[in-house]
């Protein structure tokens, strides 16, 4: 999720262009015909352009909120005790504790959900690469 969240911000930092004026195409303009009278038009944001950086962005915010519940659900699992032989009955307390809110918290469905939302952002990412 590392890694296809930097690529990611590379292809957005690229695209967030069309997003503004570019200042220097105004001077280039103004500097070719300097005796031309400037009318400004007001800038337009190309639909395509619109929709694509959309995308991206919700495939951003998918991988970055994926890559949270994994590093949360992996801190969960190294905290769990795992069931031992002579184990003291404070540690199964805890075991049984950790067990129920597991289960409260749909844990298991939040960890087999974490490649569907990776999955989710690599599609949308790939849509807008069609569209860019």
């Amino acid at each position: 999720a590392g890694l296809f969240g930097a690529i990611l911000t590379a292809f957005l930092i690229e695209s967030r262009k069309d997003l503004q004026v570019d200042p220097l195409r105004e001077i280039l303009q103004a500097l070719q015909n300097p005796l031309a009278v400037t009318t400004s038009q007001p800038f337009q944001v190309s639909k395509s352009s619109l929709v694509v950086n959309c995308l991206w962005f919700i495939s951003l915010g998918l991988t970055l909120f994926s890559a949270l519940c994994a590093v949360l659900a992996k801190e969960w699992l190294a905290k769990y005790i795992p069931v031992s032989p002579g184990s003291r009955s404070n540690d199964a307390c805890q075991r049984h504790l950790r067990v129920r809110r597991a289960q409260q918290w749909r844990l298991k469905s939040v960890v087999t959900g974490i490649p569907l939302l990776i999955q989710l952002a690599l599609f949308l990412f790939c849509a807008g690469l069609v569209l860019f």
